[in-house]
């Protein structure tokens, strides 16, 4: 009995510890029974599924800890003032703490992408669902756990099973909309800013209009499942960048983009980070007259250090006319 018992502990407070056989079945059950669930949950709500699965190992023991056998609860999500469902009493940064009760296990899995969509959260969801080691920071600096080594022992988790194989490069028509909705409510919020602006002068009737004209200027095209804007003539990364209520840096980032490089009428401009790998009806290219790494990158909605990289070019040397390059 005592034996199961420091196991358990050992499970639950040293994840990162070298592993013993006996723990690493425990953990590989665990992932084999729940992997789908996490990975249901990144396609409903864009949450990898590596952090899904690596926190539910984490903080369930892998489904043997007391709390998670008593309640389903893997999360060690606490009551909070809107819970009203069941509940049960639990020791732990106090005595008799009151954790949330679920049914079934999916039931929790649920509930904790919930409890991620509250605005405490929020800035995780400018992550892409492949950036483990960003969600993992990103979740300890928002005050998901007062552990200061919690994001590490995340990232060894996810590293130590490869739990990001299943987050999935595939873009779902959820995360696609959620994407769009993204932008929508950046642009809502920068009409509504205009507007207050405007109304404090007198001129709400002209806010009224440039907010009609605001969103109107740019149809959203998508690529490689990434979402981007054609740019018109005299537009720059700065004003997309006010448009959209993106960061500039972040914007030029997003289109590997220096501070020196400025757009031209037609340019492709990605309001989301370029996937690694083209699409696999582009797998390769013969490069036309007048093409550069950069621009290709952006026709094909790759980053530049794909074509880089793959092809063995020396950041920032040019490619040549009908040079095969390869793209994933």
């Amino acid at each position: 009995m005592r034996t199961r018992l420091f196991s358990i502990l050992c499970v639950a407070l040293c994840p990162i510890m070298t592993l013993s056989a006996a723990r690493s079945e425990k953990y590989d059950n665990y992932i084999k029974q729940y992997a789908s669930v996490a990975k249901d949950q990144q396609q409903k709500y864009g949450i990898p599924a590596s952090i899904i699965l690596a926190q539910a190992l984490l903080e369930s023991a892998a489904g043997e800890s007391e709390l998670t056998r008593n309640s389903n609860n893997h999360f060690g999500i606490k009551c909070g003032n809107d819970w009203t469902g069941e509940s049960v009493r639990h020791d732990d940064d106090k005595r008799h703490e009151c954790f949330r009760k679920y049914k079934h296990a999916e039931q929790s899995f649920e509930d904790h992408s919930l409890f991620l969509k509250k605005p405490r959260y929020q800035k995780l969801f400018t992550l892409s669902q492949t950036d483990y080691k960003g969600w993992a920071h990103g979740l300890r600096q928002c005050g998901y756990a007062t552990d200061q080594q919690y994001a590490n022992k995340l990232i060894h988790i996810i590293e130590e099973y490869g739990l990001n194989q299943y987050d999935t490069e595939d873009y779902s028509v959820d995360e696609e909309q959620r994407e769009i909705d993204l932008i929508d409510l950046k642009a809502d919020e920068i009409k509504k800013t205009d507007a207050d602006a405007d109304k404090d002068k007198g001129k709400k009737k002209k806010s009224k209009m440039k907010a009609i004209d605001l969103y109107q200027e740019h149809k959203l095209y998508k690529h490689n499942g990434r979402t981007y804007i054609i740019a018109a003539a005299g537009e720059t990364f700065e004003g997309l960048a006010y448009e959209y209520n993106i960061n500039e840096k972040a914007l030029r980032r997003f289109n590997d983009a220096s501070d020196g490089r400025e757009l031209r009428a037609g340019d492709k401009v990605y309001l989301y980070k370029k996937r690694k790998r083209a699409q696999l009806s582009e797998s390769f290219y013969r490069v036309k007259r007048g093409e550069t790494a950069w621009s290709i990158a952006q026709d094909k909605g790759i980053q530049l250090k794909t074509i880089y990289q793959l092809n063995g070019i020396e950041e920032g040397q040019e490619v040549t006319i009908n040079q095969q390059l390869q793209l994933r």
